[in-house]
C-alpha cells in the first residue's frame, strides 16, 4: 500500500493508502472517504457511517486485487484507478496535538521544588515524574549531593516560576547556569564524575528552555535546547521541547524528527510506560501531518519495502508515483537507501513489526530538486555556483550560495530526514551540508545565524551515535566534525581548514579538472571544424 500525500492548492492535508494505525485510539477524526485502511469494523451506528464513507471508494475485485503483503509496488499503478481524493481534515486535530505537546513538555513541572539538598538529585532522577517518564540517564540515582549554592539558586528560579513569572525565572535559571560554569555543580568537586555534571547542566538549561517557550520565545529556547541536548542527548524530554521550538518557529520538519528521536529515546533509555508512548507517537503523527500539508513544491508516497529494491523495482515505485501526482512529476527522486519511519507502524520494541518505507519526491519544476542527483551520484557534491572554484568567492557569490543552501537544498533534505532515524554523516545526510552552510553564514557576517547553526549541528552529532550503528571510519568522521564544530563556535583556527570546507575543497578540484577537460575537449573539436573548413575552402578555390 501507498501512504500518499497531495499538498493542493487550498494546503490540505489528503491521505490515501494510509497503512493501518498502530493506536487507532490516536485518530479522533474518521479515515478520509479515499483512503483504504485494515481498520477493524465498528459496530452500531460507527458501522453505518463507515460504510457510507466507503461508498465513494470502487471496489476491488479479489483477482484483480494490486495489494501485496510484502509492500511490492509491482501494480500499485493501479491506484490510478482511484477517483481523485477530496480534502480531508488531519487525522489529529490541533486541540489533540497541542494537548499532547503540554502534558509531554511542561508535565514534569509539579514535581521539580527542590525542597531540600537532596531533593535535585532525585528530581534529575526522573524529568517527567507527573507522567511516569523513564530516568533521564544511567546512574542518576547515584548522583552525589550538590552543592548548597547551587540549590538556593536552584529553589530561588523555581519559586518564580511557580509564580508564572518566566522572565523573572528565567534570570534566575541562568545565574544558576553560571554558578555550574565555575564549578559549583557538587560539593565534592573533585571527586565529581564529567557525566554527572553535565546531567547537572542540561537539567538547568531544560529549565530555562521551559520558561522561554512558556514565554513564547522558541528562538532562545532552541539554543538552550541545543547546549541541554549536548549534555545529556538520551533525556527524551530535551528532544521534546527541541520539537516544541521548531513547531513555534514554523518549521515542522525538524519539529517531527524532535518528536521521532524523542520517542526512539524514550524507548532506549527503558521507558516501558504504554500510555507515555503512545502520547509522544500521537505528538509525532499530529507533527509529521503538518509537515505534509505544508508542503508546496513536492508531494510525496511512502511505499512499504524492507531490503534493497532493484533499479527495476525503483521504476515502477516512480512510475506509480507519475501516475499517482501527475502535477509533481517534472523531477522524480526515490531516496535508494530506505530507512523511513511512520508514527503509525513503528514499535521500538517489536522491530519485526515496524514498518521500514522508501520516500518517493515529485517535484513541480525540475530545478527545485534536480541538486538530489547529484547527491546521489557524486562522493563529495558541492552546490557553490563558482565556475572557477579556486579563486576567493564573491559577495555576490556568496549570497546566492545562502540563497541555494539555505531554501533549496536544506530545506528538502531536512525533510527527508524527518522521518529517517539514521542519516549517517555523509553527503546527503544534512549535516555536512549545514557546516557548510554555516560556513556561508560566518563569511556573510550573520554571526547569530551562525552560531545557531553550529549549536544545532554538535546538538545532531551529540545524539548521532544513540540512533545508528558506526563503522570505525563513521567515529573517525563523527569525532573530527565534533571537534571541528567547537573549535569554530570558540574561534579557534581558520575557518578554511574544517573537515566540511576540506572535503568542499577535494571535490573543488575534481569539478575543476572535469570542466578544464571538457574546455579542452571543446578546444579540439573547435580546431578539428577549423581544420577542416580551411580544408575544404582551399578545395574549393582550387576547383574554381
Amino acid at each position: 500500500m501507498l501512504f500518499r500525500n497531495i499538498a493542493n492548492s487550498t494546503g490540505s492535508l489528503e491521505l490515501q493508502g494510509l497503512e493501518q494505525m498502530v493506536f487507532p485510539e490516536y485518530t479522533e477524526h474518521p479515515t478520509p472517504a479515499t483512503a483504504q485502511t485494515n481498520q477493524p469494523e465498528e459496530k452500531g451506528q460507527n458501522k453505518r457511517k463507515g460504510k457510507k464513507t466507503d461508498s465513494s471508494v470502487p471496489k476491488r475485485s479479489k483477482k484483480n486485487d494490486s495489494r501485496r503483503k510484502d509492500g511490492s509496488p509491482d501494480d500499485c499503478a493501479g491506484a490510478n484507478n482511484e477517483r481523485s481524493p477530496l480534502p480531508a481534515p488531519p487525522r489529529i486535530s490541533l486541540r489533540d496535538l497541542m494537548e499532547a505537546e503540554t502534558k509531554l513538555v511542561f508535565g514534569d513541572e509539579q514535581d521539580i521544588t527542590h525542597k531540600s539538598l537532596a531533593s535535585t538529585a532525585t528530581q534529575l532522577m526522573c524529568q517527567a515524574a507527573e507522567i511516569g517518564g523513564p530516568p533521564s540517564g544511567p546512574n542518576l540515582s547515584f548522583l552525589p549531593q550538590i552543592d548548597k549554592w547551587l540549590d538556593v539558586a536552584l529553589q530561588d528560579a523555581n519559586s518564580y516560576y511557580q509564580q508564572k513569572k518566566y522572565a523573572t525565572a528565567a534570570s534566575r535559571f541562568t545565574a544558576a547556569l553560571e554558578l555550574c560554569s565555575k564549578g559549583t555543580v557538587f560539593e565534592k568537586p573533585f571527586n565529581a564524575d564529567y557525566e554527572d555534571i553535565c546531567k547537572v547542566v542540561s537539567f538547568v538549561e531544560s529549565r530555562i528552555v521551559a520558561c522561554y517557550l512558556r514565554m513564547k520565545r522558541p528562538n532562545p529556547a532552541l539554543l538552550h535546547c541545543y547546549r541541554s541536548i549536548q549534555l545529556n542527548p538520551i533525556c527524551f524530554q530535551n528532544h521534546l521541547r527541541q520539537a516544541m521550538a521548531y513547531r513555534l518557529l514554523g518549521n515542522p520538519c525538524e519539529a517531527v524528527r524532535g518528536a521521532m528521536i524523542a520517542d526512539y529515546i524514550y524507548w532506549l533509555s527503558g521507558g516501558n510506560n504504554r500510555h507515555i508512548s503512545k502520547l509522544i507517537k500521537l505528538y509525532w503523527q499530529g507533527l509529521l501531518e503538518v509537515a505534509l500539508s505544508m508542503e508546496k513544491n513536492f508531494s510525496v508516497v511512502f511505499t512499504p519495502w524492507s531490503g534493497k529494491p532493484s533499479i527495476n523495482i525503483i521504476e515502477k515505485m516512480e512510475e506509480a508515483f507519475r501516475k499517482l501526482h501527475p502535477a509533481f512529476t517534472d523531477y522524480i527522486f526515490t531516496d535508494p537507501r530506505g530507512g523511513h519511519l511512520l508514527p503509525q507502524t513503528t514499535d521500538w520494541s517489536q522491530p519485526s513489526s515496524t514498518k521500514s518505507y522508501f520516500l518517493t519526491l515529485g517535484f513541480r519544476t525540475r530545478n527545485d530538486g534536480d541538486f538530489l542527483h547529484k547527491l546521489l551520484h557524486r562522493r563529495s557534491p558541492t552546490f557553490t555556483g563558482q565556475r572557477s572554484p579556486f579563486t576567493p568567492p564573491s559577495y555576490r557569490d556568496l549570497e546566492m550560495m545562502f540563497e541555494i543552501q539555505g531554501k533549496k537544498i536544506l530545506p528538502v533534505l531536512d525533510f527527508i530526514k524527518c522521518t529517517k532515524l539514521s542519516v549517517g554523516f555523509s553527503q546527503g545526510s544534512g549535516i555536512i551540508e549545514r557546516l557548510q552552510y554555516a560556513s556561508v553564514l560566518g563569511q556573510l557576517n550573520r554571526f547569530r545565524e551562525h552560531m545557531h547553526v553550529l549549536q544545532y549541528t554538535l546538538a545532531e552529532l551529540a545524539v548521532a551515535p544513540y540512533l545508528q550503528d558506526i563503522s570505525p571510519s563513521d567515529t573517525e568522521l563523527l569525532l573530527a566534525l565534533m571537534a571541528d564544530t567547537m573549535d569554530t563556535l570558540e574561534g579557534k583556527r581558520s575557518d578554511q581548514e574544517r573537515v566540511w570546507n576540506a572535503m568542499q575543497k577535494v571535490n573543488r578540484q575534481m569539478e575543476t579538472f572535469k570542466w578544464k577537460f571538457e574546455e579542452t575537449l571543446k578546444a579540439k573539436v573547435y580546431i578539428e571544424d577549423f581544420k577542416i573548413v580551411s580544408s575544404f575552402s582551399q578545395v574549393f578555390l582550387h576547383v574554381l
